[in-house]
């Protein structure tokens, strides 16, 4: 469990206290702040308590929906343009304007966390907007799980989700790449 040290703090331990725990190996430090009771760090745990409010998206929401096989060394979070620059090197942060931060956000539990992470149709809108930010491999891979699962998309919220996106380009791939057997 990642525990924050302000957290640790107001239960009351003192910086002594909670020396002698890392020592003892009944916590681990992580970073600075952040500290974990495990010795292997759940990074989606991590990312939930330090950034509440991120939202996954990309090849890493592609991953926690089981569209890719392997999890990306970067953790792709959605984030509002105007909150702070997230300061890990594991983190990309893609900013995002209020009106479409918030579309399609799906809150579940994931590896025991809870987090948050774009749902399955807004995220084939992100990852069909970020073709070319993507790895060619990835992307034909998410392309081709999506082909797979085509006929559980719910083809309504595709639709009410696309007009807040101004690219026309968008429908035209989702329907040659993903829809193109129907």
């Amino acid at each position: 469990m990642i525990i924050r040290h302000k957290d640790l703090v107001n239960k009351g331990y003192s910086a002594y206290q909670i020396k002698k725990l890392v020592e003892d190996k009944k916590l681990y430090f992580v970073k600075k702040g952040v500290y974990s009771t495990d010795k292997n760090i759940n990074y989606f745990e991590m990312i939930a308590k330090k950034h509440p409010n991120a939202i996954y998206t990309l090849e890493t929401a592609a991953y926690i929906y089981k569209l890719k096989s392997k999890l990306p060394n970067t953790y792709y979070v959605a984030s509002k343009q105007k909150d702070r620059k997230m300061k890990e090197d594991f983190i990309k942060q893609i900013f995002m304007t209020d009106e479409l931060y918030h579309i399609g956000v799906n809150n579940m539990t994931y590896q025991n966390v809870n987090i948050k992470a774009y749902d399955l149709e807004r995220l084939l809108i992100e990852i069909v907007r970020n073709k070319t930010n993507i790895d060619n491999d990835s992307y034909k891979e998410i392309i081709n799980s999506y082909s797979k699962i085509a006929k559980l998309l719910n083809k309504r919220k595709l639709e009410e989700y696309l007009p807040h996106f101004k690219n026309p380009k968008i429908l035209e791939r989702i329907n040659n790449e993903v829809f193109k057997s129907e």
